[in-house]
């Protein structure tokens, strides 16, 4: 099998072309911060209607007990699988906010430089024009 060119071939685009790519992206990243908002909501509501458990020692119930290191008292305990949920939901809230953040600096620096020509690599190009 033969050495290709393909990790040196560049792309060339206009800056406003890139620049409406890179809104179009910021724009889908904004529908998944949106839909992991709602998703987060769901899972705040499952847990305030059953996600939450009471958690006591055993030998706190007990008629003989005396006070030892094994008495945390009663607490209150989020299901696991809940928590998992929801910290998935604020991972990815933070993920596609961080890219927002990152596209938006970039329809702002290109916006301001329309006319530019500007070579693309594959990397770039999958970054502004790919499928998310």
């Amino acid at each position: 099998m033969g050495h290709t060119n393909r990790d040196e071939w560049e792309f060339e685009y206009t800056a406003r072309d890139i620049a409406a790519a890179a809104a179009k992206q910021k724009e889908y990243r904004e529908g998944r911060v949106a839909a992991w908002l709602e998703a987060k909501q769901n899972v705040m509501a499952e847990i305030k209607e059953s996600g939450l458990e009471v958690s006591e020692s055993v030998a706190a119930g007990m008629a003989n007990y005396t006070k030892s290191a094994n008495d945390y008292g009663p607490q209150v305990v989020i299901r696991h699988d809940l928590q998992k949920k929801l910290t998935e939901c604020h991972e990815k809230i933070k993920t596609h906010q961080r890219a927002i953040d990152e596209y938006d600096g970039w329809v702002q620096v290109l916006s301001a430089n329309p006319e530019s020509r500007l070579k693309l690599t594959q990397a770039d190009w999958l970054y502004f024009f790919g499928k998310a």
